[in-house]
């Protein structure tokens, strides 16, 4: 399955917040800043994007890994929409 979401990192600990739950899962994490698409695990492509505005963010995995990962996106206040 492949669920697409749009997310705000607004601050650093956001930021850390993202990267650690990308990390645990086993999906695959795509970001996207208008033309550059960066590994949604990559700190430091996640730093080179513009994050003073939304990111798109594709997850492809397992239905259930996906749920999961995009609950806890909401849970800690990342999702837009």
């Amino acid at each position: 399955m492949k669920k697409e979401v749009k997310v705000s990192l607004g601050c650093k600990s956001q930021i850390i917040q993202f990267i650690n739950m990308n990390s645990k899962s086993s999906c695959e994490i795509d970001v996207q800043d208008g033309h550059s698409f960066i590994d949604g695990k990559s700190i430091v492509g996640l730093l080179s994007l513009n994050l003073f505005k939304p990111l798109d963010v594709t997850v492809i995995g397992d239905d259930k890994k996906i749920t999961e990962l995009v609950h806890n996106y909401g849970t800690h206040q990342l999702l837009i929409g």
